[in-house]
């Protein structure tokens, strides 16, 4: 399952490049992500949901702190069958996820993952990112970004995950 949170990982990073308004946009930089582990895992009415943590090392070089106001992606199958959700969960009386500006920080970004059917969690799991691109899985995703009073949304309607994975092989 490690492998599907990595997936998790990287479309909430590439959404996460594509930062607010430009100038500022210009001045992030993610420099890893990784993933805390499991916080809480449910099964009920055929689905299986994780609730995790993304903790996303990054840099803010502009004079503006960058917030996550929300942030939502499908992973779907080859056949357009939507295989899982992964979606940014606040906890209640937190404020969202920032990373403040002129700063390099670690940013903790609570997560819920959920799959339409266990068994897809397993398959996905077993997987390279090789394998995702052989089989057909796309990503779609929206996500809300704010800088200062400036907010920006961002969204990508099914994106292959071979080439979400290739923005990271530079």
């Amino acid at each position: 399952m490690s492998k599907f949170f990595k997936i998790a990982a990287i479309v909430f990073t590439i959404a996460l490049m594509g930062v607010s308004c430009t100038p500022i946009s210009e001045k992030i930089a993610i420099n890893g992500c990784d993933i805390e582990g499991l916080e809480s895992v449910s099964l009920g009415a055929g689905q299986l949901n994780l609730g995790t943590e993304l903790i996303v090392d990054a840099s803010n070089s502009s004079a503006l702190d960058v917030s996550l106001a929300d942030f939502e992606a499908e992973i779907f199958s080859r056949s357009g069958k939507r295989v899982g959700t992964v979606t940014y969960v606040p906890e209640k009386g937190q404020k969202n996820p920032t990373l403040p500006r002129r700063s390099e920080a670690l940013v903790h970004i609570p997560l819920k993952v959920s799959f339409d059917n266990p068994l897809s969690a397993l398959s996905l799991a077993s997987m390279t990112f090789g394998d995702y691109g052989d089989k057909g899985y796309t990503v779609s995703y929206n996500c809300k970004l704010k800088a200062g009073l400036v907010s920006k949304r961002f969204k990508a309607d099914k994106v292959p995950i071979a080439d979400l994975a290739k923005a990271f092989d530079r």
